[in-house]
């Protein structure tokens, strides 16, 4: 793997030089992740990709309800709940009341949710396995676990 330069970012203040190398890598990853998003924006075009993510979310764990949904992104439920209104004006989303507790809003992907997810899970696929083609064996091996656990300690942390 070729390694990039960094982007004019400066080092950070602190002693311990590969914590300094560790924090500015980190920081251009976030850079090159907010820079980015909107190329893959491109390339699902009739939805937007926090629409899809939400969508995603509802797939996964919609059917407890839209605090579930919000709790699973990590947004607040006055914002997952916008986007559901939108989401159900396209015909993409349906929502009813739970049977076990009428307090609950259970909500849904349509048919036609259904399709554009997969869809849309297609795309980003075949992203992501062009970016897996060009990691070396022990990247590889070593990019899901540091992922995952970098993600923890961004969340914790940050």
């Amino acid at each position: 793997m070729t390694e990039r330069r960094s982007r004019g970012h400066r080092s950070l203040p602190t002693t311990n030089a590969a914590a300094a190398d560790f924090g500015t890598a980190v920081l251009e990853f976030l850079a090159t992740a907010r820079r980015t998003r909107g190329r893959l924006q491109t390339r699902i075009d009739d939805i937007s990709v926090p629409q899809l993510i939400v969508m995603d979310a509802i797939d996964a764990c919609g059917s407890q309800g839209i605090s579930a949904v919000a709790a699973y992104l990590g947004l607040s439920q006055p914002t997952v709940t916008r986007s559901v209104a939108m989401l159900q004006r396209q015909r993409l989303v349906g929502s009813e009341v739970s049977v076990d507790d009428a307090r609950v809003r259970r909500v849904f992907l349509t048919t036609a949710g259904n399709r554009t997810v997969h869809k849309k899970r297609q795309v980003v696929a075949a992203l992501l396995d062009s970016v897996w083609s060009h990691l070396d064996a022990a990247e590889q091996a070593s990019a899901a676990p540091l992922l995952r656990r970098l993600a923890v300690l961004v969340d914790e942390l940050m």
